[in-house]
């Protein structure tokens, strides 16, 4: 793993823009994953300006790497994809048709249709505070693929954060979809964004602590692409020489 470390969010959003742009126009066809989240929206905020009617990224294709449905509406889009549409697609204007939502119409068929594209390009991550990745929660096997998830109702701490997501817990759906960490990890380039204090433990121990499915982050480490770009609240606990 390559480490990018800055001082603040500001001179980090401006690397991983000029990063993320660089490596677009390196290819005929680009296959660009982003991630929901809060993380990324700085960055999407400074990115949508240059993709904007410039035909040099008319190129580009966007793949969703999970989502959450709004009961019981499993085959429309979801949570993620409106989320990634108020913040990244719609600014940039980018067409339906460079846009491949996963969703419960398509999550079976979605290994093969990476595939048939040849595969993902660059997969933007966050980092969760328990580790996961996507929706790649603690305990997911590193061997999983593109995939349905039911919900366990009785997970109290799931419920919350579905709840919270999807703003009702009457909208809460029986399943969500995922790409698989085996799926993530065949991505050609990946960069790891995080930022903020309260990443720090998580962070330090995706990097510095055991190899686990217990913190699925933990396995960026043997990518042989990919970047971490984070602030030095993020990596303050970190204790090995990363470059900083």
């Amino acid at each position: 793993m390559r480490i990018e470390l800055f001082p603040n969010q500001e001179q980090l959003t401006t690397q991983i823009v000029s990063d993320i742009l660089h490596a677009m126009r390196e290819r005929l066809r680009f296959n660009f994953a982003p991630t929901g989240g809060s993380t990324p929206l700085v960055l999407y905020q400074a990115l949508t300006p240059h993709l904007h009617n410039n035909e040099q990224y008319h190129h580009v294709h966007y793949y969703t790497q999970d989502e959450i449905p709004l009961h019981p509406f499993e085959n429309d889009k979801g949570v993620i994809y409106r989320h990634l549409q108020r913040h990244l697609f719609e600014p940039a204007g980018i067409p339906d048709e460079r846009i491949h939502p996963l969703n419960g119409s398509n999550y079976s068929q979605a290994e093969q249709q990476i595939l048939r594209d040849d595969g993902i390009d660059l997969l933007l991550l966050g980092l969760g505070s328990d580790g996961h990745i996507a929706a790649n929660l603690p305990g997911t096997s590193f061997d999983s693929e593109a995939r349905r998830i039911a919900v366990d109702r009785k997970n109290p701490a799931l419920m919350a954060v579905l709840t919270n997501e999807v703003g009702d817990i009457a909208n809460v759906p029986d399943a969500y979809f995922s790409l698989g960490i085996k799926t993530i990890m065949q991505a050609k380039n990946i960069f790891l964004l995080v930022t903020g204090e309260k990443k720090a433990p998580i962070l330090k121990q995706a990097l510095e602590g055991p190899l686990t499915e217990a913190i699925p982050a933990s396995i960026l480490r043997l990518h042989p692409a990919c970047t971490l770009f984070a602030d030095f609240d993020a990596a303050q606990l970190l204790t090995k020489n990363h470059g900083r």
